[in-house]
């Protein structure tokens, strides 16, 4: 099956990773390698504001994630969350995440 989406993780996503253990982190590659394969319709995924940021959600963890370029998106937060609302910190720290990789990656290019 051809991937619609390519995934790439900031430097703090990957830092968010290893504080997990190993079966949320599997649960997050599980997760964001369906989204790949299925797109937006293979799992619960929502828009959490104006900005272009969207949630993944995998039982309590949280995958921050933002489009970009059609194809490619930027996976830049993953959290253990125990509400159901986004905490507003997450989402700026999200925004400022996705900057930072966005200005990195396209210098690189």
């Amino acid at each position: 099956m051809e991937k619609q989406f390519i995934a790439l993780y900031t430097p703090e996503a990957e830092k968010d990773l290893k504080i997990l253990d190993k079966q949320n982190i599997k649960k997050v590659f599980r997760t964001v390698g369906i989204f790949e394969c299925l797109g937006k319709e293979s799992v619960n995924s929502r828009p959490l504001n104006n900005q272009g940021l969207f949630e993944l959600k995998c039982d309590k963890i949280r995958i921050y994630f933002m489009y970009y370029k059609n194809k490619i998106i930027i996976i830049v937060l993953i959290v253990l969350n125990k509400t159901q609302m986004a905490p507003d910190r997450y989402k700026t720290r999200a925004i400022i995440n996705i900057e930072n990789f966005i200005r990195n990656f396209d210098d690189e290019k």
